[in-house]
This record gives structure tokens, sequence and C-alpha cells, in this order.
């Protein structure tokens, strides 16, 4: 009775190993879908090719990126969630596309329920930039002049219900500053305005404004994260340091996956991605790239974003910042 009940055991343990789902030993046996929901050339693009280049040396297959913006990242979002959840269909996101779900009503999708966290990876430290036309060095010197000029100061965003705007419209809530909004369609055209003096500040990464900072053209006043930048900018001060610790954003970058994907094929692309910071060549990519290493199981960034969402609900209900 022994030996049977024992072989039994065994049996069971054979089947539910050939039952996993993409069993262990066949995944992945065709190529991999990295969808990007922003146009190619950008940040998140750039880390959705980071994170494709990673995922297919490590498995030999092809993972080809398809760029689909629109919507604020809800349209490459939608397919995402939307797509069949066997570990063959990714969605390279950032901060902005999930808490999109705060901004736009009607979406066809909720992306806290039907999209699965696999790994947070990267993550780019916000800061405040004024332009050099802007008679002013220092961040308290700023607070000075635009609370002098009420309604005089412009600012820029990458458009309305983006993080630029999120980030500067929470500024001026915990300032007490009162700033006039400038969208444009995306970063680089506000960027262009900000170092020709049209708009005078802008809460944005450092990846489109570096060049300019070196140059003269733009003034970084805080970075808007617990730590200051030693990478890039040593000599900026965080938003703590200068009196407002709930300034605190920055844009964290990773994927996700439709909700139901096997969790030992989640398991498997969390761990290429934790190996990809920790490799020499793809973490000096990651901080070329203006971006800070990051590295998250899938559960501590479930864990993460369920701590995260009410926070940035509550920012962008203060803030009153709408989707276009």
């Amino acid at each position: 009775m022994l030996r049977y009940g024992a072989s039994l055991c065994a049996g069971i343990v054979i089947a539910l190993s050939l039952a996993t789902p993409a069993g262990a030993q066949s995944y992945p046996s065709k190529p991999i879908k990295m969808i990007v929901p922003s146009t190619a050339g950008g940040i998140t693009d750039f880390v959705g090719r980071l994170a494709a280049d990673q995922i297919s040396s490590a498995t030999g297959q092809p993972v080809i990126v398809e760029n689909r913006p629109g919507a604020g990242g809800a349209v490459g979002m939608e397919a995402v969630a939307k797509a069949t959840p066997d570990g063959y269909t990714f969605g390279a996101i950032n901060t902005g596309d999930i808490i999109g779900g705060f901004l736009h009503t009607g979406l066809s999708f909720d992306p806290f329920k039907d999209l699965l966290p696999v790994a947070m990876f990267a993550e780019a430290p916000q800061l405040l930039v004024v332009s050099a036309h802007v008679p002013v060095k220092t961040f308290q010197e700023f607070l000075d002049y635009a609370r002098a000029s009420p309604g005089k100061i412009n600012y820029g965003s990458a458009g309305i219900g983006s993080l630029t705007q999120i980030g500067a419209e929470q500024l001026a809530r915990l300032a007490g500053l009162q700033l006039v909004h400038v969208p444009y369609r995306g970063a680089i055209p506000a960027v262009t305005d900000m170092i020709a003096g049209r708009v005078q500040m802008m809460h944005i990464s450092l990846n489109p404004t570096y060049a300019h900072i070196k140059a003269g053209t733009l003034r970084p006043l805080a970075v808007t994260v617990k730590d200051r930048w030693l990478d890039y900018l040593p000599d900026v001060p965080t938003t703590a340091e200068v009196g407002l610790p709930d300034y605190e954003m920055d844009i964290w970058f990773g994927l996700v996956a439709p909700r139901g994907t096997p969790k030992p094929i989640v398991d498997r692309i969390n761990g290429y991605m934790r190996a990809m910071v920790t490799d020499p060549v793809m973490k000096k990519r990651l901080v070329g790239g203006f971006m800070r290493p990051l590295s998250k199981s899938a559960d501590e960034f479930a864990a993460f974003l369920e701590q995260d969402a009410p926070r940035w609900q509550k920012i962008i209900r203060e803030s009153g910042a709408k989707a276009e």
C-alpha cells in the first residue's frame, strides 16, 4: 500500500509538471511580442527595446517590439490587457501608463486589474528646470520670483494630463504659486520653447534636457527624488533639501503582461530583468539613458503599485489634471 501511495504521488507530480502552461522545458518556442505604448525614439521605447534585447539574448527567441502610441498610453496597454495570457505578449510601461486609469474615463480595461506586474527595473528622476532667461539661480529664488509675479509664469508640458503637467501643478499647489499651463504635443517642443524663453519652467526628466543644461540654456533647480542624482547632477539639491519634501515625483519603468499569464513564465522573465540591471554592459546603457537601475520581483512590483496608486490618485485629483 505504501508503495502504491508513493507511486500515485509521483504520478500526480509528473502530471502536474506536464500540465504547467507553456512548460518550462518548451518556453519560449516562438517569437515574443513587446508592446510599447509610445512612439519610437522615446524613453519608454528605449527601455522596452533594452528589455527586448535582454529577453532575446537569454531565450534565443526574437522579441518583436511593436509601438502602439495613443491616448496617453491607453492604446498600447489595452492591446496588452486583451492579449492571450500565454507568455508571448508583454508591455513596456512607465508610471504614466498605469496612472492613466485615474485620468482617462471610459477605458475598456482596468490597468490595475487586467495587467499583471512582471518586473520593475529602472527609474528616471524628475527635476524642476527653468529657462536661462529667468533671472534666478536657486529654487528659493524661483519661488520668490514666481510669488512676486502671480499668473505671469508659464510652464510647458508634454500635454494635458501628462506627468509634466501633474508635476508642475503639484509644485504650484505645495508652494502656493499661480502658474499658467502651456500644453504641447510632446516634451521636445516644450523644451524648445523653454530654451527660447517663451515658457519659463518645466517639471521634466533629464533625458531631453541634459544637453541644454550642460550648454547653459536651461538651469536645473531641484531634483524631485529622495537622494541627489550624483551621476549627472551632483550639485543640484533635492526638493526635500529646499523645503518641499512632499514634492517628490519620479518615473519608473517596468514590464507587464495580460492578467492570467502563468507565474513560472512571469518569474522567468523577471529573472532576466534582474540579471539585466546587474550586467555591466546593460547597466551602463541604462545609466547612459539617464536612468537608475532597479531590481524588484513580480510580487514586490505588485505591492509597490498597490501602495503607490493612492498617492498618484491624490496628486492627480489635487492637481486638477485631465486627460486630452
